[in-house]
């Protein structure tokens, strides 16, 4: 029995053509501009050399000799566009600048620059944890590393207003965009959106992790709102300022993205979107509390810091259906204890109850948001005046 060739006409032929344009259009890279910016193999080589624990040495060339903090900076941020200034600072202080001469008679010396660089850099597929606290309008981003949880920086944030509020809850990056346009869901739907570029909302990159209520991490066209003080303004989602927006769209597309190398949207303007394979997602997951108070210390010593209860959570204000209670903690006195003694061992550097239950309600009582109290302060204050 022969098999006949299926017969295509014109129309069908001419069909197939239009949808594969529109398949490439869509994605639109560009052969220009698709060009690596991963870091090879053969830029950084580990020695056995001695470090501190936790540190390996990492040999760098040393390719300018008037500028090697800027070298090392540059080599950094290049493997890590998220790292701290303090980190970036700190590594750079490190270094250690050996020369062998190779040739007496010619003069020819080698130089050789070294660093220690924590390990947890140095992990090729890293985990990352994106978690906002709403009511502080901050976000802290931690690499997740031997089971533990490593700060890697803090930024400021503007959360969704009380009419159009951020949602607690645990997700996953799941989408990126590059240049993205934007339309505010509230205009006539024939209304054109907002092309890419300085003057979108949505800045130059958008990370979407919440596939219920269409919430994401983006830049903004509105910088100075991230120092402002009240910072709940946005529709919903949580607005990032431009340069460190640049800096995780850097670090996604270069260390995150393993399945295909998106690396050079590093340095793109073609808005683009890319999904996360199911292993991607589960490399970052993203956690939104919403905890009205932080203790902590610092090199003034142990502190509390209160912040506004923005949506009302704590005064019975009533929750989304998207909203995870388990993830809302409030400023009573009964919170603000545990957390105190979880944080502090017992009878070597815990305030007695007899002294920190008074002091933690007074503080309840009349307090000013997003302001720093001292415990020793507070001791001392509550001494003076024989309370």
């Amino acid at each position: 029995m022969s098999i006949k060739a299926p017969k295509y006409t014109f129309f069908g032929i001419f069909a197939v053509v239009i949808i594969t344009c529109l398949v490439f259009t869509q994605v639109d890279y560009g052969q220009d501009a698709m060009k690596s910016t991963k870091i090879t193999e053969t830029v950084v080589e580990k020695k056995d050399d001695k470090s501190p624990a936790g540190y390996e040495k990492v040999s760098l060339p040393l390719t300018d000799v008037e500028n090697i903090d800027g070298q090392i900076e540059d080599y950094l941020l290049d493997m890590w566009p998220i790292m701290s200034d303090e980190e970036v600072q700190a590594i750079i202080g490190s270094k250690d600048i050996s020369k062998k001469l190779l040739n007496d008679t010619l003069g020819h010396v080698e130089f050789s620059l070294t660093i220690n660089v924590p390990s947890h850099y140095l992990v090729p597929n890293p985990k990352m944890l994106w978690e906002l606290n709403i009511p502080e309008f901050t976000s802290r981003i931690y690499q997740i590393y031997n089971n533990d949880t490593v700060l890697i920086t803090v930024w400021p944030n503007v959360v969704g207003a009380p009419s159009t509020k951020t949602y607690t809850g645990y997700y996953n990056i799941f989408r990126l965009r590059n240049w993205p346009t934007w339309k505010d869901p509230e205009s006539d739907p024939l209304e054109p959106g907002t092309p890419p570029g300085p003057g979108n909302p949505l800045g130059l990159f958008a990370a979407h992790y919440d596939e219920n209520s269409l919430r994401y991490f983006h830049g903004t066209n509105k910088n100075g709102l991230l120092k402002n003080e009240y910072r709940a303004l946005s529709h919903g989602c949580v607005r990032n300022d431009n340069t460190n927006i640049d800096k995780m769209k850097k670090f996604i597309v270069k260390r995150m993205v393993t399945s295909q190398d998106i690396s050079w949207w590093a340095n793109s303007k073609k808005s683009m979107m890319y999904n996360f394979t199911e292993e991607e997602k589960e490399n970052f997951p993203v956690r939104i509390k919403y905890k009205t108070f932080e203790i902590g210390s610092d090199a003034y010593g142990d502190y509390i810091i209160f912040f506004k209860d923005v949506y009302g959570y704590g005064r019975g204000n009533r929750l989304s259906k998207f909203d995870a209670e388990e993830l809302m903690t409030f400023s009573t006195t009964e919170n603000i204890i545990a957390e105190y003694k979880a944080e502090h061992k017992p009878n070597q550097f815990q305030l007695s109850d007899d002294k920190l239950i008074p002091l933690v309600e007074s503080l309840i009582s009349d307090h000013k948001d997003y302001e720093k109290y001292y415990f020793a302060d507070l001791i001392g204050s509550q001494s003076e005046t024989g309370k």
